[in-house]
């Protein structure tokens, strides 16, 4: 901060003049001490002054010479501050140019990931369709009769392929959405008939599981315009996960609140809980919170991933509420058609 009581002068821009001038054998070192003594004395009495003026007053120097040298000094400054200016401005232009080619590469990268997964996915999906179908028959006896124990390793067969299959779809899914927008089939339904499927297919493939389904108005009309498959597939997804996550034995709750405007669905477990600074991790596509080659629970983590992106596709979201050893909360919303 430039001292109040010192008259404006260019000699305030210009630092350390006194080495200048002794630099230059205008003055020796001991005039500029004793200028330098003088000024403290000056500053002691309140009576603040340049060291330049004092050289002048000392008839150490004279007013010319000292005006020549503060304004070749400060055309050396402002030279330096536009040479500094310089080199920063081509510092960041290069840097831009290492960003924007690393962003690039980043990019073609995860377009050969993306079509890599989906060449990959489509290579499977025929050869899986092929067992499937056989399995299928073997289950419904056109090759024979098959012990107890045979057909109950046809079953698990026709289980081990379904997961194949929807891990397939995914992964079909993640592809398309990554490299281009989620593509919706919206058409008007009844949301309630639809819920009731997908649980029902859902007991289908999980004998023995408890689902709760609560809604005022299970016997009402209650239209939404969305992509049914789609939101089918996201709700079977959030009980597959409840499911995966919470004791065989212990409740899982799908719940519809109705109101004016719109459909609130909440699908709640009993299970692990997640920690809420884990919360964002889990709709990041490929991310496992327990990434260990040992980890307990099964999947590649696309599933949340892609729901969010359904869903945000139909202008909503996920939500989770979770506590660690006591369950997690997921809900999201529609909008309902109101005719």
């Amino acid at each position: 901060m430039v001292n109040p009581s010192l008259q404006l002068t260019p000699e305030i821009l210009v630092p350390r003049i006194g080495d200048i001038l002794v630099d230059r054998g205008m003055i020796s070192q001991e005039s500029l001490n004793n200028a330098v003594l003088l000024q403290k004395e000056f500053e002691k009495e309140g009576k603040s002054q340049l060291l330049g003026q004092i050289l002048v007053n000392l008839q150490l120097i004279d007013q010319i010479t000292l005006d020549q040298i503060i304004t070749e000094q400060i055309i050396n400054l402002k030279s330096a501050l536009e040479d500094s200016n310089h080199n920063l401005e081509n510092r960041v232009f290069e840097r831009t140019k290492e960003l924007e080619a690393a962003f690039e590469e980043i990019n073609k990268l995860s377009k050969i990931k993306s079509n890599l997964i989906s060449n990959i996915s489509h290579e499977l999906r025929t050869p899986i369709t092929h067992i499937k179908g056989y399995l299928d028959l073997f289950a419904s006896g056109d090759f024979g009769r098959f012990t107890d124990e045979q057909a109950k390793v046809i079953q698990i067969l026709i289980g081990a392929t379904d997961r194949l299959e929807k891990l397939i779809d995914e992964l079909i899914m993640f592809t398309v959405g990554e490299n281009e927008d989620i593509n919706l089939s919206f058409i008007e339904f009844n949301i309630l008939d639809t819920v009731k499927h997908t649980i029902n297919k859902f007991k289908l493939k999980n004998p023995g599981r408890k689902i709760n389904l609560i809604s005022p108005l299970m016997d009402e009309m209650v239209l939404v315009r969305a992509d049914k498959r789609k939101i089918e597939w996201v709700i079977d997804h959030l009980l597959e996960n409840a499911s995966k996550f919470s004791a065989p034995e212990s409740p899982i709750s799908l719940s519809l609140e109705i109101k004016q405007d719109s459909v609130i669905f909440s699908i709640q477990d009993q299970g692990i809980g997640i920690s809420e600074n884990k919360i964002t991790e889990i709709f990041e596509s490929f991310h496992q919170l327990d990434g260990s080659s040992t980890r307990k629970y099964g999947g590649i983590g696309l599933g949340l991933a892609l729901a969010q992106k359904i869903l945000l596709a139909h202008s909503s979201k996920i939500n989770v509420h979770s506590e660690i050893g006591v369950g997690s909360k997921f809900d999201f919303s529609l909008k309902r058609l109101i005719k």
